[in-house]
């Protein structure tokens, strides 16, 4: 894959509906956006728990928390969190749309440090802390990743969580090796599709070398709201392990529309990593909801995209002209 794309991560601030979610469709591909993720309107470890939770996966919905009530989760269960991305399938294929899907699908690190398997509300009362069940949940997260691997262009493994527990040293009894076997057994379940992943927040220099050593096709980081992640990676780095960088080069925050010259000054500090970009806000839009309202909250998320993809078009022009 060789070129300078946009895409999107994923979320917006609009509640969860038919029409909303045809709206930011059809909002999406009419701005040009080249990969497009599928419109996720509810939060994404509800988007997955909840159908965990309907089966007989040992984890249940107590009080609006998730909780483990075996020692070990089953893993013979339906694959979960797939609807978003089967009704959007579904709606291109009706409309005889033409338009290349990313989609996003929560990582099995993120997603068990939202299981309770203690009394605490610490980390370490989660089931992010023992790697045996975080290997129980990458293997129904395969199963999703091997169902969505049919019809999506590019699939996001998103794990937050991870810019938050790894720093110098990993905080629970597991090793580099063992994150890196779990990331990797869920990528290589995306098969022949180009897969990646996609850490907010600050990338520490620990966290930064496990993904390079990853099989991850491309890494995905906010740049714009944590400037200083641009020394997470040098250009020689990022060349060195075929990896495509994906940039955040807007804030997913700040209300404040970001002008095009000001993305652009962004997508510039990356011109020597690579022959492929993928440009992208920092993160998903579903907090950014203005003085209580999701709509103005929706609207400024789509005046920022317009302004990326034209930024975009000015980069991919000049990348051009130099060469």
């Amino acid at each position: 894959m060789m070129g300078y794309y946009t895409s999107t991560i994923g979320s917006f601030p609009l509640l969860d509906s038919e029409v909303n979610r045809e709206r930011c469709l059809r909002d999406l591909i009419e701005l040009g956006i080249d990969y497009p993720a599928y419109p996720q309107l509810i939060d994404m470890e509800k988007q997955f728990l909840d159908d965990l939770a309907s089966q007989n996966s040992g984890i249940i919905l107590e009080r609006g928390k998730y909780r483990l009530i075996n020692r070990e989760i089953n893993v013979d269960v339906k694959p979960p969190g797939l609807e978003p991305f089967l009704w959007t399938v579904n709606y291109i294929w009706r409309r005889g749309l033409k338009v290349k899907i990313k989609a996003p699908i929560i990582g099995p690190f993120t997603l068990a440090s939202y299981i309770r398997v203690g009394d605490g509300v610490s980390l370490f009362d989660t089931a992010l802390s023992d790697i045996t069940l975080v290997k129980q949940i990458a293997q129904i997260i395969s199963e999703t990743s091997k169902v969505v691997s049919r019809k999506a262009e590019i699939i996001s493994i998103d794990e937050p969580i991870l810019s938050i527990v790894v720093g110098l040293k990993i905080p629970f009894k597991y090793s580099e090796s063992d994150v890196i076997s779990v990331l990797n057994d869920v990528r290589n379940s995306c098969k022949s599709v180009l897969s990646g992943i996609h850490v907010c927040g600050r990338i520490a220099p620990n966290l930064a070398n496990i993904l390079l050593r990853t099989n991850m096709d491309f890494l995905s980081h906010e740049f714009h709201d944590t400037p200083n992640n641009i020394r997470a990676y040098s250009p020689e780095e990022v060349r060195k392990s075929g990896k495509i960088l994906s940039v955040g080069c807007l804030s997913s925050r700040n209300p404040i529309v970001e002008s095009v010259e000001e993305i652009l000054a962004v997508m510039k500090k990356f011109r020597e990593y690579g022959d492929c970009i993928i440009f992208t806000p920092d993160c998903g839009f579903r907090n950014l909801i203005v003085n209580g309202s999701r709509e103005e909250g929706y609207k400024i998320s789509m005046r920022k995209l317009k302004n990326m993809v034209d930024a975009a078009a000015i980069f991919r022009g000049e990348k051009l002209f130099r060469a």
